[in-house]
């Protein structure tokens, strides 16, 4: 299916280029276009990662569990995103998270050989891929450098903070108290304290088994 060169410049990968080379793009690549209802899984965790995909139109959840199956954090972001761009090529080629569709949503998919053939023609896209993994790896490379916190509430938000994807909107971490005490190396009378003090500033919604995080950059 075709996109118009409007659609195609909403997506990152295709920043900067010209109306001609969108035009071109769109005539001779093929793209997979598809619908989502609302609570639709768009890609699920473990699947190989066999073309890019972006979604580009709509609200999507992403879902992501610990390796050992302990916790799990939810993300909610607005389109146009692309979803996991570095899972395409490496050492791991399957999802490591699963996103599903949070409103009806539309997504757009080019597959591996497509898109290296675009990547041969037009250097802006390469430079526009390796800048989603660049950033990525850079946000990573310096976390542990930063200072050590202290305060037992600005430990949770970083917590919280180190394993979002996306550095703004909502957060759901699916977590047991006792659970993140151990992950935090601390006892569960103090995350219990911590928490409601975060809770009462507004900065959470604690719940049952859940901290909800209404916006992670007011965190």
């Amino acid at each position: 299916m075709q996109l118009n060169h409007k659609e195609l410049a909403g997506i990152p990968i295709f920043l900067g280029l010209s109306e001609k080379d969108l035009t071109e793009i769109s005539r001779t690549t093929r793209f997979n276009l598809r619908h989502h209802k609302k609570g639709g899984t768009i890609v699920e965790e473990g699947d190989a990662c066999t073309s890019l995909v972006s979604v580009i139109d709509g609200w999507v959840e992403t879902d992501t569990y610990s390796d050992n199956r302990a916790y799990h954090l939810e993300e909610l972001v607005q389109a146009t995103q692309i979803l996991e761009p570095d899972k395409l090529f490496g050492l791991s080629l399957h999802y490591h998270s699963r996103c599903r569709a949070y409103t009806t949503c539309e997504s757009v998919s080019i597959s591996k050989e497509e898109l290296t053939q675009i990547f041969e023609r037009y250097m802006i896209v390469r430079l526009n891929y390796l800048n989603l993994i660049c950033r990525r790896t850079q946000l990573l490379e310096r976390q542990p450098w930063q200072p050590k916190n202290t305060e037992l509430t600005d430990r949770i938000a970083a917590f919280i903070k180190q394993r979002s994807t996306y550095p703004t909107g909502r957060k759901i971490l699916h977590i047991k108290m006792a659970q993140l005490a151990s992950e935090l190396n601390v006892s569960r009378l103090d995350v219990s304290n911590a928490l409601s003090a975060m809770n009462e500033a507004d900065k959470i919604i604690q719940r049952r088994g859940m901290i909800e995080v209404p916006a992670l950059q007011l965190l």
